[in-house]
């Protein structure tokens, strides 16, 4: 049976539960979509329980499988309305794909890693850092909408990449965005135009940040076409070609406007913290400053 442990702790660890049956009779292996969702079909709700739609469940078994290979190992599922996680069986060939209560999502990362359980399990958006001491967190950008029609932006973690202690998961994100489920609207190109190109959009962006900016006739043209524009050089609306001087001075102006209005203020790091961040840089070895 391959090993899903990278080799990066070979400290004694507690030996964690070993399943008595099983393949088929352990209640927690994962057959078939159907057959986990037939355990709690009678059983009360609770604000933690899951409503993971089949596809992006499917999606993230997909990502495992690929990025670590689920060949030889057996899907467990222990969270379930009803299910005890801390003494279910775990096969020795087992990894953990499910969504937990985010409630104790902390404490299930810890429970499992020490006790060498391989777990990929979905997690909490912005508070995924809880478990940086722990695990890895897997980061995506999807906001994934379950079969509740609750929208939740969700994270991953998992104990299967060695001492990384965050990564983002751009295949995974692929994935989900792929799933019918998620009923994602049909994602329109964007340009980017070029700096000296200024349009009417640009300087409400300016005024609506408290910032005074004009333009001379002597530094503009005015213009609806780019010749290379992909839709037949056709703008949206009126735009001037600007000067170079004057796009630089358009740069400075929106990045001084976006800040205002959004009240960004700047804060340093601290004498202290820099120092830190020197100690970190003495052991990086994954680049080298010129």
């Amino acid at each position: 049976m391959p090993s899903l442990f990278p080799d990066f702790d070979a400290s004694p660890q507690p030996r964690r539960p070993k399943s008595a049956t099983g393949g088929s009779g352990n209640p927690i292996v994962f057959h078939d979509y159907e057959s986990y969702i037939a355990k709690f079909r009678d059983v009360e709700k609770t604000t933690d329980d899951t409503y993971t739609p089949r596809d992006v469940y499917e999606a993230v078994c997909q990502y495992v499988d690929e990025t670590v290979g689920l060949a030889g190992h057996e899907i467990l599922r222990p969270f379930y309305p009803g299910g005890d996680y801390q003494n279910a069986e775990y096969p020795e060939d087992g990894i953990v794909i499910d969504n937990p209560p985010f409630s104790i999502f902390t404490s299930i990362c810890k429970w499992y890693t020490v006790r060498r359980v391989p777990f990929f399990l979905f997690g909490p958006g912005l508070t995924i850092g809880s478990i940086f001491n722990v695990c890895t967190a897997v980061i995506v950008s999807h906001t994934l909408t379950f079969e509740n029609g609750a929208k939740v932006k969700c994270n991953f973690a998992s104990n299967l990449f060695g001492d990384t202690v965050m990564m983002t998961a751009p295949r995974l994100d692929a994935l989900l965005k792929a799933c019918p489920s998620q009923d994602n609207k049909v994602n329109l190109p964007k340009y980017a135009y070029p700096k000296n190109i200024l349009s009417v959009s640009d300087m409400q962006t300016i005024s609506g940040g408290g910032i005074s900016f004009a333009v001379h006739r002597s530094e503009a043209i005015a213009t609806n076409n780019l010749d290379n524009h992909p839709k037949k050089g056709k703008l949206f609306g009126d735009h001037l070609l600007i000067s170079t001087a004057k796009a630089q001075a358009k740069a400075q102006a929106k990045a001084q406007a976006k800040a205002q209005a959004k009240n960004i203020i700047p804060v340093p790091l601290s004498p202290r913290e820099q120092a830190i961040i020197r100690r970190i840089d003495a052991h990086d070895t994954s680049s080298t400053v010129e």
